[in-house]
């Protein structure tokens, strides 16, 4: 089924416009009519470098693999994840040749990661059926993210690394750090309880808690500045440096920050920004 839905996306491209399909997938997930011509808004500036920016080095980092020589030569490899080993097909994976922990996933889409916490039990068949849909898979008929159309796809295996205290009450997991003209602004905090409960919470530099929530609410009590975010701060600050408007991802612990990506339209241009005039003083910091 996935496969014939992904057919069917492929389809549209050439049935309906990118304008038209995002115009109606703004209003219908946003609730506003946008303008991309004069756009104001995030989203809306967003949308507009989908369908109007064509520079290549949104596609060089979108590619997981290739974006690796841009994370050494901005901030070095000591915030990159290792690499195993790099595939062109599921069937040159040899499974007896990794480690006992590892992950898999594509370099050019979403959604293909595959964690393996034990070689003993991995299901590698069922990994190995969804690495091949993946592998067809081009992510811009999904999402008409036009960056994402000529990358090469591959599969990666990388180390497999625990960041996470499960003890913690309150787990910091991912921040993605919105930077407008190079210089991060506001960072947008995903966090976990061990109820598995998840948040997000959004701060700004000084990690004050601005009144704004995304597609999951704020945490119901006060989270400690995590030891990192300092760091973390001025390693966004490098990776973003030359650009008007990107967003710098990071994962992170108590002693280690591991870089996550950099994105140039994050959910496709439809952030669910509550209250909305929040999506308007985000886009004014956007030159």
């Amino acid at each position: 089924m996935k496969i014939i839905e992904y057919y069917f996306k492929q389809f549209r491209t050439i049935a309906l416009p990118d304008r038209v399909y995002l115009k109606n997938k703004f209003i219908r997930n946003l609730g506003y009519q946008p303008n991309f011509k004069i756009p104001t808004s995030l989203n809306e500036k967003i949308n507009a470098r989908m369908l109007f920016d064509r520079n290549p080095i949104y596609t060089r980092l979108a590619d997981k693999i290739k974006v690796r020589d841009y994370v050494i030569e901005r901030i070095g490899p000591h915030y990159l994840v290792p690499i195993i080993n790099t595939y062109s097909h599921p069937d040159e994976i040899d499974i007896p040749q990794l480690p006992s922990r590892f992950v898999l996933k594509c370099n050019h889409d979403s959604g293909s990661t595959i964690i393996c916490l034990d070689k003993a039990t991995f299901d590698f068949e069922k990994a190995k059926q969804k690495l091949q849909f993946h592998l067809k898979r081009n992510l811009y008929p999904v999402t008409r993210e036009w960056h994402y159309k000529n990358i090469k796809a591959q599969i990666i295996c990388e180390e497999y690394i625990d960041l996470f205290d499960t003890q913690n009450p309150m787990i910091p997991t991912t921040c993605r750090l919105h930077c407008f003209n190079g210089q991060p602004h506001y960072a947008e905090i995903d966090i976990s309880d061990t109820k598995g409960n998840e948040y997000i919470n959004v701060y700004d530099t000084n990690w004050q808690l601005q009144p704004i929530t995304l597609e999951d609410p704020n945490t119901p009590e006060l989270v400690e500045k995590p030891t990192q975010f300092e760091n973390m701060l001025q390693l966004a600050a490098k990776m973003a440096n030359g650009f008007n408007y990107c967003r710098v991802d990071f994962l992170m612990s108590e002693n280690r920050l591991i870089f996550s990506e950099i994105t140039f339209t994050p959910n496709a241009g439809r952030i669910p920004i509550k209250p909305k005039e929040w999506d308007y003083k985000l886009g004014a910091l956007w030159p």
